[in-house]
Order: C-alpha cells, then sequence, then structure tokens
C-alpha cells in the first residue's frame, strides 16, 4: 500500500498529466445579450451554431459562454418576444468576445409575457444572487458540491467560509458552538431527531435531493432571531427545465477497511428496519413483575454475541425523475428523486486514556471499532404556475439514518483493573417533512407568499448492549466481570413534531423600494423516554474462550433457569416531555436613498413559551418554564462602489433560547461512555449583539470573486456547558455565564488562472473568548469557546474543460485545514484537551461522455490523516496524547445514465 507521500504524488502527477493531456486547440465566444432600446440583460436568451446541438443560454447578467473549436461558425440567437438574430460567418479563436441587442417584436409582447425561473444549483446563478442580496450570503449549489465530492449537506457546509464540524456532526460557525446557529428547509424550521443537538444532523440530506445550501450569517427581521452564527437553508430540487429521467451507482470504500475481517453485533432484522422492544408494555411493570416476565419471554429478539464477515464494497445508487404538463395556459411540473447508500468504517488500533491533574493516567484503552450506516432519502415536489407569475408547489421530505457500531476496549480502568469491553450501539434517525407554499403577484406593487409545514422526527436507540470481562495480563485469559450493572442494555426513543405557518406580504413603492410585513407561527413538542436493563450474572461462572462467543451463558435459557436476573431501571427521572410555542410577528422597510445605497430595517418580536416537565432523582414530578416576549432589531445598508464592487454593514440584535436537554435538571448519558449531563432549570436566555462589515468584488466576465469580511459579537449571559461536582464524581451541565466575545476576519476569492482552469480558496482567523462562573471546579477562568478554531481554510484547484456541448470533465483537487480547538474543558487543575490541526486532501473527477452517460471518481483524504487529541499538564507544561485514531483514505467510482 502507499504511502500518504506517495498518494499525494500520484494523484498531483495524474491532475496535471490529465490537464495537459486535454488542451486542444479549443476556443471560446463570450459576450452579453441585451434589450436594444432598454439595454437590460436578456435572461435566458440563447446562442445556437446553426445546424447542430451546440448552444448556450444567458446567465441573469445577459452573459453567455459558448465552448467551441477553433473555426468559422453561423450562430443564431433567439429570445421569445424578438426578432431572431442571425451572424454568419463568425471566426473563433482562444478568446472571442460578441455582443448582441436584440430588438423586441411589439405585436408578440402584447401576446406573451415570460417570467424566468432561474436554476439555482448553478454556480453562476448562484454568485449572481449573492451578488444581488441585500445581505452578506453565502452558497454552494448542486453542481459545485459535485465537484467538490461532497456526499451530503454536512460536507458541502464544510466548504463554506468560517464553518466546521466539530464531534457528533456538531456544527461550528466562527466559533460559536450548534446553539447558536438555526437550520430550515425551503425556508421553514425543522426539528432535530437528535436529543443531543440543537439542529438536525445535516448528513441526513444527500446532495441527490439538494438544490442548494445557502448560509446567512447576519440576522434579517423575516427570519426566527434564534441565531448568531449562522441560518443554514438547504434548498431542495425542484423541475424548471424539461423533462429527463436518471439513474446512477456508485461504489468503493475505505482502505483500511475493504476485505478485512469486520465485527458486528447480533441483530435483528436489518438496518432497514428499526428493532424493538418484543413487548412495550414491560416498561410499566414492577420490579417483580418484569422479573418474572423477562424469565418466560426474550425481551429483545437479539444475543450479546458478535459476529464477523469480510468488508465488502460500499454501494450507493439514485434516481431522479422530472416531468412537466401542460394544463390549459398553466404549467403543472413534479420532481422526484430518491437515494440510498450504505457504508463500512473500521478504525483500528484507536487510544484514549484519562490524566490527572499531575499527568499520571487514570484509565487508558486501546480500541477498534467497526461502524456500518444506512442512508435513504426520497424527495418529491410538485409545482403548479398560474397567471405566469404565481406558483404553488408541494415538497415531501423522507429520510433515514441507521448506524450500527461494534466497539471492543482493552486497557487499565480507574480501578487499576485490566479490563476488556464489547460494546454495540445501534441508533436510527427519521425525519419526515410535507410542505405547502405559495407566492402571489397582485399588479405590479403587491407580493404575497404563504407556507406551512409538519415534520415528525425520531431517534431510537433500541437495543445497546455492554459485556465486560476481566483479563488476565501474562496469559491473556478472559473471565466474566460480575459487578452489577456492567453486564446491560439500554432503551431509548425520542419523538418530535413541529408545525410553523407563515404568512408574508410585500408592497413595492417606487422603482426598487419596499415594504414587508409579515407573521408566523410555530409549535414544535417532544417526548423523550430511556431505560436500563441489568444483568446480574453472580451466579454464572463461564469459561470464556472471546468475547465474541457469548451465546453458552447469555443466553435465554440462563435467565429462564434463574442463573441470570434481568432488572429493569425505567425511572420517571429518566423521560421528559417538552414543548416550544413561538408566535412572531415583523415589519421591514428596503429604500434606496440613492441608487448606489440601498438601507433596510426591520423589527421583529417574539413571543415564546417553553416548558419541559421532568421528574427529579426522587421521582417528584416538576415543570420548569420560560416564557419571553423580546424585540429584535435589524439594520442592513448595501453601497455599491462600483457596478462589481460593494461594501455591507449589518447590526443586530438576536437570542440564544435553552434547548429542551439543557432546561431539564435530570441526570442523563448521551451516549455510551460519554459524561453524564443534568440540565438546569434555572437558565435563561442569553442575548447577541451582532456587527459584520463586508466588502465584494465581483468582476465582470469569468466568474472570479474576493470578499472580506470583518465581525464582533458580545455574548450577553451566554449558554455554556459547565463541570459540576457532587459526591466526588463530576457531571456536565449548564449555566448563564458572564458575557462573551466572538470576533474575526473572513477572505474568500475564486479566480480562473488560465482557460478552465480555476482556483478558490476561503480562510477564516478567529479570537473568542468566555468569562465562566466564579463557583465550579475549572482550571481556567476565562477561555476560548470550546469546539472554536482559531483558524479554518478550504482551497479548490480545478480543470473544467468542456469539448463540446455534450461533453465535459472536471478535475479537482480539495484542501482542508482546520487549526486547534478545545474538545474538552479542563478542570481540578488538568488542562483542555485539544484536538490538533487536522488536513485533509480529497480528489474529485468526473466527466461526461455524452449528454447521457457521464462516470465520477474520487479519492478522500489523500494524506490519510490522524486525527489526535493534546492535553496540557498544568504541573508540569508538558502536552500528552490521551486519544487518537485513523479514519482512513476511501475512494469511489460511479456511473449514471439521464434518459
Amino acid at each position: 500500500m502507499y504511502k500518504k507521500q506517495d498518494y499525494l504524488k500520484l494523484t498531483v502527477l495524474l491532475f496535471f498529466w490529465a490537464a495537459l493531456s486535454f488542451q486542444a486547440a479549443a476556443g471560446v465566444l463570450r459576450g452579453t445579450i441585451i434589450d436594444k432600446q432598454t439595454k437590460e440583460p436578456l435572461i435566458g436568451a440563447t446562442v445556437q451554431v446553426v445546424g447542430t446541438t451546440f448552444g448556450t443560454a444567458a446567465d441573469l447578467d445577459g452573459k453567455y459562454v459558448l465552448n467551441l473549436e477553433n473555426g468559422t461558425y453561423r450562430l443564431q440567437v433567439r429570445y421569445m418576444g424578438y426578432r431572431d438574430l442571425i451572424r454568419e460567418q463568425v471566426r473563433v479563436g482562444a478568446d472571442t468576445e460578441l455582443n448582441f441587442e436584440m430588438e423586441a417584436v411589439a405585436e408578440a409582447l402584447e401576446e406573451v409575457s415570460v417570467k424566468a425561473r432561474k436554476n439555482m444549483e448553478n454556480e453562476r446563478m448562484l454568485q449572481m444572487e449573492r451578488r444581488q442580496s441585500m445581505v452578506a450570503i453565502e452558497n454552494i449549489g448542486a453542481k459545485e458540491m459535485s465537484l467538490k465530492g461532497a456526499s451530503n449537506v454536512e460536507e458541502g457546509v464544510k466548504k463554506i467560509t468560517g464553518i466546521s464540524i466539530a464531534s457528533a456532526g456538531q456544527l461550528i460557525v466562527r466559533g460559536l458552538g450548534d446553539r447558536y446557529s438555526t437550520t430550515t428547509l425551503n425556508g421553514l424550521p425543522i426539528a432535530s431527531p437528535n436529543p443531543d443537538n440543537k439542529l438536525i444532523p445535516l448528513d441526513l440530506f444527500p446532495a441527490a435531493t439538494v438544490k442548494n445550501i445557502t448560509v446567512s450569517k447576519v440576522y434579517e427581521a423575516g427570519s426566527f432571531a434564534d441565531y448568531s452564527g449562522a441560518h443554514i437553508d438547504i434548498g431542495t430540487k425542484e423541475n424548471t427545465g424539461g423533462d429527463f429521467f436518471t439513474l446512477g451507482f456508485n461504489t468503493g470504500g475505505k482502505f483500511n477497511t475493504l476485505g478485512k475481517t469486520f465485527y458486528y453485533s447480533d441483530k435483528k432484522g436489518t438496518l432497514f428496519t428499526t428493532p424493538n422492544l418484543e413487548d412495550k408494555s414491560v416498561l410499566s411493570m414492577g420490579k417483580t413483575e418484569f422479573r418474572e416476565y423477562a424469565r418466560k419471554k426474550d425481551l429483545f429478539g437479539t444475543t450479546f454475541a458478535v459476529r464477523d464477515k469480510k468488508a465488502l464494497p460500499d454501494f450507493g445508487g439514485s434516481a431522479g425523475l422530472g416531468k412537466s404538463w401542460d394544463v390549459g395556459n398553466q404549467r403543472l411540473s413534479l420532481l422526484a428523486s430518491f437515494g440510498i447508500s450504505n457504508s463500512r468504517q473500521m478504525l483500528d488500533n484507536g487510544y484514549v486514556r484519562t490524566l490527572n491533574a499531575e499527568g499520571y493516567n487514570l484509565d487508558e484503552f486501546s480500541y477498534d471499532s467497526y461502524t456500518s450506516d444506512l442512508k435513504i432519502a426520497g424527495l418529491a415536489n410538485l409545482g403548479y404556475t398560474f397567471r405566469q407569475t404565481d406558483r404553488i408547489s408541494y415538497t415531501f421530505f423522507y429520510a433515514r439514518n441507521a448506524i450500527d457500531t461494534y466497539m471492543q476496549r482493552e486497557g487499565t480502568d480507574a480501578e487499576g483493573d485490566h479490563i476488556a469491553t464489547s460494546n454495540s450501539i445501534f441508533r436510527a434517525y427519521s425525519l419526515l417533512n410535507n410542505q405547502l407554499a405559495g407566492h402571489h403577484e397582485f399588479g405590479k406593487r403587491w407580493t404575497l407568499n404563504w407556507s406551512g409545514s409538519y415534520g415528525i422526527t425520531n431517534s431510537d436507540e433500541p437495543d445497546r448492549r455492554q459485556v465486560v470481562f476481566f483479563k488476565d495480563r501474562n496469559t491473556g485469559k478472559l473471565t466474566l466481570y460480575k459487578q452489577n450493572q456492567t453486564t446491560s442494555r439500554y432503551f431509548s426513543e425520542l419523538d418530535e413534531n413541529e408545525g410553523v405557518g407563515d404568512v408574508r406580504a410585500a408592497y413595492r413603492f417606487g422603482e426598487s423600494n419596499f415594504i414587508r410585513f409579515g407573521g408566523v407561527y410555530k409549535s414544535k413538542k417532544r417526548d423523550f423516554q430511556c431505560m436500563n436493563f441489568y444483568y446480574d450474572v453472580y451466579n454464572l461462572s463461564p469459561a470464556v474462550e472471546n468475547m465474541y462467543d457469548t451465546d453458552g451463558y447469555l443466553n435465554q435459557e440462563n435467565i429462564a433457569n434463574g442463573l441470570i436476573t434481568v432488572n429493569l431501571d425505567a425511572q420517571p427521572r429518566y423521560t421528559y416531555y417538552a414543548k416550544n410555542d413561538i408566535g412572531a410577528a415583523f415589519a421591514e422597510v428596503e429604500y434606496l436613498p440613492l441608487s448606489v445605497l440601498m438601507i433596510s430595517f426591520g423589527l421583529r418580536y417574539e413571543q415564546s413559551q417553553q416548558w419541559v416537565r421532568y421528574w427529579n432523582d426522587g421521582g417528584r414530578e416538576f415543570k420548569a418554564r420560560l416564557n419571553k416576549g423580546d424585540f429584535f432589531p435589524a439594520l442592513n445598508i448595501k453601497y455599491d462602489i462600483n457596478k462589481s464592487s460593494s461594501l455591507r454593514f449589518s447590526v443586530s440584535r438576536t437570542v440564544t433560547r435553552p434547548s429542551f436537554i439543557e432546561m431539564s435538571p435530570f441526570l442523563y448519558q448521551e451516549s455510551y461512555g460519554s459524561a453524564y449531563v443534568r440540565g438546569n432549570e434555572n437558565l435563561k436566555n442569553a442575548y447577541n449583539y451582532n456587527v459584520d462589515l463586508r466588502y465584494d468584488l465581483f468582476p465582470q466576465g469569468r466568474g472570479d470573486m474576493f470578499s472580506v469580511t470583518g465581525y464582533f459579537k458580545r455574548l450577553d449571559s451566554p449558554i455554556e456547558r459547565t463541570q459540576e461536582a457532587a459526591g466526588g464524581s463530576v457531571y456536565h451541565s449548564f449555566r448563564n455565564a458572564e458575557d462573551g466575545i466572538a470576533a474575526g476576519i473572513e477572505v474568500e476569492f475564486r479566480k480562473e488562472l488560465i482557460k478552465d482552469v480555476r482556483l478558490g480558496a476561503n480562510a477564516s482567523f478567529m479570537y473568542t473568548n468566555v468569562k465562566l462562573p466564579d463557583e465550579g471546579v475549572y482550571t481556567e477562568s476565562e477561555r476560548a469557546l470550546q469546539g472554536a478554531s482559531p483558524f479554518l481554510i478550504n482551497a479548490d484547484l480545478s480543470y473544467t474543460p468542456r469539448f463540446n456541448e455534450e461533453s465535459d470533465m472536471t478535475l479537482a483537487l480539495v484542501y482542508n485545514v482546520q487549526g486547534p480547538r478545545i474538545h474538552s474543558v479542563g478542570i481540578y487543575k488538568t488542562g483542555d484537551i485539544k484536538q490538533e490541526t487536522l488536513h485533509t486532501l480529497d480528489f474529485v473527477a468526473s466527466y461526461a461522455i455524452n449528454k447521457h452517460f457521464s462516470l465520477k471518481a474520487q479519492v478522500k483524504d489523500l494524506l490519510n490523516s490522524e486525527i489526535r487529541f493534546m492535553q496540557k499538564i498544568p504541573a508540569t507544561g508538558s502536552r500528552e496524547l490521551v486519544e487518537s485514531f485513523r479514519p482512513g483514505s476511501s475512494a469511489e467510482i460511479g456511473f449514471s445514465y439521464k434518459f
């Protein structure tokens, strides 16, 4: 197997060999198509080589680019309602410019009204949207996601300036954690099935269903005010063009996993289904009744045994359908998309330990883990266009992620015993979302938009299993660890429903001034319960050959004959119910006092009512409430320096509300092996004061751009995860800190170096600081925000030649570096644990052979990077390794066919 240096050299050589090989005597014809009288750009006007299928369409600026071989051509320019243009003997060389002015046909204009619908998957269209936006936004479309090898939304947002993904999929924006951001689907809020995070797991959304991702890091009054990091809107696909049907298939795998022995826990069914308790009525049984029931009936239908097989390649497939119908003078369009993929990953020779303040080991383990996952997503969009400008659409979206992990650990625990553990975790996330939306225009002044959604999310962990063994240091012999609660199962389920209704109107006065106003109501409800099943194995003395074959002694027969007693721990404190209702109204004015100056001021009022019903450790019921009404102002100013460059200034006030789990003061374990968490019913809202200044430059022509942003955020009473001490043990909780700040600079550019070769990069440099409560067990009184890296860099170098109208190729190297960040905060004079700087490099290639058939290949993590965590020891000043693992490089090939 190649070393990582060999991978890098080989990839770079292949990249530039391909670039040189495809440099042929190709030319390019570019220019602008405008109305002869008004000089306005004609969006969608076509330029075509007469007698061929070679052609292109103008973008939002009326610009077109047509790649042709050097030669002489006869061109035709067409646009509905305008006279066709014919140009004879047009000579095309390396870079030829030809502009067109089209003349309207009066009689045609009386009969035809055209409203162009933009293809918002295209990078150029999104860049135009970004340039024209009143506020500073960033976006990435389906085509750019494909170019950069992003297979889902989580991988896509990591390519955007100032965004990184921490452990467990937590989104970090400008150093601010998960609680400071919000996610919407087609502009409407969407609930999270993850009990630990505010945001929905972004890897639920495969690239095959996504039109684009838009990220706004500044606040507008038309949005919910519960964010200071970013508002991430996931736009799903819709049919804006002709009919189509596509099929795609891909295969690949991790180099460190393919063909290796792969361990997995005994399971009932497959990853397509969620196994569950055979009879949920057991959850309400008393202890004696449950013990008798467990003796007579198998509770889960699975065992503690572990199987093995050879790891096969990963597979994935997708299908897409687009169809439109003319219904009288109206238009009905349908888009449907479905994707499925599975993957396997083995982490070999992982290492983790816990140190005390002096740097001595408290525990130390090596581990191997084996993870299989299955991702399914389906999308349907039905749109009906009438009166040329009005549209009603319905969107259905379903996604499911099932993750099955087996981990074996070996090492020394806190008591000094040498142990080996066998752990199995299955978790399934699912989302079902329905949306109905409408857009209506009344004359040239009024527009009305309405929308509603209802979503159901679930998170199930139906059968977590653990078995612990003593392991003799000299002989390696295993014996069953008989301490209570070491052989166990865990069950949890979360159900969350969210409904949203939104109505807003806009009135245009003058040529470009607007008044917008509206109201919205959101209601979110969550039910959560979990419980433990402890196996008393004191009466067992089995001969243990290995940790995998447990069926000979951990079986239903020994439960039935009394050698094993199963105890149910289903206390009221393991359950909570929560609800949040928000009613809001807003108004904003967008005014142009000068043709180059645009000012938008908005004010939003939100009345939030939130409660969490829970039981304390003694079984007493409580209800924590947080009811608050607030005004949230937002001022956004845009100044156009010239046609290519602009300045944007934003200032706003937003809120950070505590999540359900943060308000519920019962002891809860997020996942196996993680710290315990206890919420705080006394939490209050945190408020954020945000200032942004941004300069954008979009040179005319080739899609180049440059942007620089400076920002400052003052956090008033920010909610921070804390460490608390009780009874000699430590658990996590949440408190309102005194205050904090986050400031930084973001830079982004894209540049065409030579024909078809482009370089893009973005970088963020951040400073964060939070002052912690005086009481507590922290080593430091202030620190950087947990999860915040001082710098983030993304870069990509791409070669994208177009051979003819039907054939093109893409080769891209995609690089990312993520600076060091606090993974775990130090307590009791121990230092913070930091993840070290991480570098990754991916290679992506695609080739469209013709308009039907295309190929794609990619290699991820060419550097085969190791993820390392270091802890500072204040007593000695040294830095010690406390955890490391290597996810491994992977490769994938695929093809798609469009009918």
